[in-house]
């Protein structure tokens, strides 16, 4: 079961890791005499607060698929209880920062990165706040891993968390950062967000904390925090910390026989630059076939890939394996998928056809998005809440005699890291169900809830991401991460290294 829309032009749900990651940081702004900016003009923000928590709440139950899924009942109290939180909240909110994280606070609490919010406002950042240090996970524990050098009052470089003002590492990093991001069992959401503990930015639903102790060699030390502006370069500073690869699409040969193709995104907007670039690389590799297939390994490189179309990975699957090695190894592992039919994700997906038909170069996705919005049409004009798709192509190839030829003579390696979610996965699961090795670090994880569309909420400030469709009998569970069979320790940015390891793992 394919899906085609989580990384559109304007989708926010699995935006790039460091877009994600400094959303709420103070940007720069330049002095000049223009009008106040949406973000920045008086409003009662309380009620600002009620209306958008009011209009999120019932957007989710016009067009998320949970709203009336026999299968999840937990989720229609959960989204009423979100709702009742905001609205307390909205009586003593009286700023911006209020509002923002009392609606990133409602939106955590669907535990699904498909459910997402954004300023609208480009470049719009909340002041941030810091004590001179931020801490990052290394494993299970947090450590100082960037500090103000010229502040003796700072915990040095390596040292330990172990309570801030009474309150344990873990459980704090629970209240102050997993409450407002959600799913903070993922091990991908303490790598992408661990280093929001010791930053402030404009979040009146928890406190500054005055003082912590770190394990410093071995000695128990108390830090009274000092809390002031974040310096410039926070941003570089954070970036440095997450171990963020920069990568371009692309198939490269390696010295030693082997090849490496990147793709750090599977966007399937057809208007987008990574849609172009897509495209050309499945025309590299289909021009390169005979070459990838014989090479001693192919690294199938995802650092930084938030997902987009499972379409691309289905075509590179086939022209590195084939049609009949993957229908003889590979199962769906999808019963059928259930599209929520409301007007807003029939417009949804009727604005991409319209797309797909204007490029008119992908007959198979216009095929697709047709049967959906006829599908669509029909639920909806049956007054049914779901059109069930139980015929995609994916599911209904036949399958191939067991003999089918291993056609890959060297071993292929899928490469990720903590960005890897939505189309991303689906990548995993295929590649990996096909033969090949994952390496590097823990993915994300998503739901079985899939395919967004990114509604405005009625202030006009803030937009948010909503699934249109549940996947019906996948064999990953939900929030279930993929895990690498070779974990790699070092920098997840460091190219150098890890094509040194890889190629190690490659010769043995």
């Amino acid at each position: 079961m394919k899906r085609f829309l989580a990384a559109g032009a304007a989708c926010l749900a699995m935006a790039s890791a460091a877009q994600a990651r400094v959303q709420e940081q103070s940007q720069p702004q330049a002095a000049t005499a223009e009008a106040p900016k949406p973000m920045d003009q008086p409003r009662d923000w309380g009620a600002t607060l009620v209306q958008d928590a009011t209009g999120l709440h019932d957007i989710i139950v016009d067009s998320h698929p949970g709203a009336y899924d026999p299968l999840n009942p937990a989720f229609r109290p959960r989204l009423d209880q979100g709702l009742a939180v905001a609205l307390e909240r909205a009586n003593s909110t009286t700023d911006a920062g209020g509002w923002w994280w009392a609606l990133r606070a409602y939106v955590a609490s669907f535990e699904d990165g498909h459910v997402d919010i954004n300023v609208t406002q480009p470049g719009y950042g909340f002041a941030t706040r810091w004590p001179g240090f931020l801490t990052v996970y290394r494993g299970a524990d947090q450590v100082v891993a960037d500090r103000d050098a010229a502040d003796p009052g700072t915990p040095p470089l390596g040292a330990r968390l172990i309570d801030c003002d009474g309150v344990a590492a873990e459980p704090l990093a629970e209240q102050r950062i997993g409450q407002f991001r959600g799913r903070w069992f993922l091990e991908a959401q303490h790598v992408l967000f661990g280093d929001w503990l010791f930053l402030s930015a404009q979040n009146p639903w928890i406190d500054e904390m005055r003082q912590c102790r770190f394990d410093a060699d071995g000695a128990t030390r108390t830090y009274a925090l000092n809390w002031r502006a974040t310096p410039d370069d926070l941003g570089a500073r954070r970036t440095r910390l997450i171990q963020s690869a920069s990568t371009d699409f692309g198939l490269k040969p390696l010295d030693d026989g082997g090849f490496w193709i990147s793709t750090p995104s599977f966007n399937g907007d057809p208007s987008s630059e990574a849609h172009a670039k897509l495209t050309a690389l499945i025309a590299d590799m289909q021009t390169g076939q005979a070459a990838l297939r014989a090479a001693s390994y192919v690294v199938l490189d995802l650092r930084g890939n938030g997902g987009g179309s499972s379409h691309w990975s289905e075509l590179m699957a086939q022209i590195l394996w084939g049609d009949d090695w993957m229908s003889a190894h590979v199962e769906s592992g999808v019963e059928a998928v259930e599209w929520r039919a409301s007007d807003g994700n029939l417009a949804q997906i009727s604005g991409f056809l319209d797309q797909l038909r204007a490029a008119n170069d992908q007959p198979q996705l216009i095929a697709w998005a047709e049967r959906v919005v006829t599908g669509m049409k029909a639920a909806k004009a049956a007054g049914q809440p779901y059109w069930r798709d139980a015929n995609d192509d994916s599911a209904a190839s036949p399958a191939a005699p067991p003999s089918a030829p291993q056609l890959m003579s060297g071993r292929v390696y899928v490469l990720t890291d903590s960005s890897c979610g939505s189309a991303c996965l689906d990548a995993v699961d295929l590649w990996k169900a096909a033969g090949a090795v994952q390496v590097g670090r823990e993915t994300t994880a998503d739901t079985v809830y899939m395919d967004i569309r990114n509604p405005v909420l009625p202030s006009g400030l803030a937009q948010i991401a909503v699934p249109m469709k549940v996947y019906r009998g996948r064999a990953r569970g939900n929030n279930e991460p993929q895990r690498p069979d070779r974990l790699f320790e070092g920098d997840m940015a460091d190219n150098a290294a890890l094509r040194a390891w890889i190629a190690d793992l490659a010769a043995r």
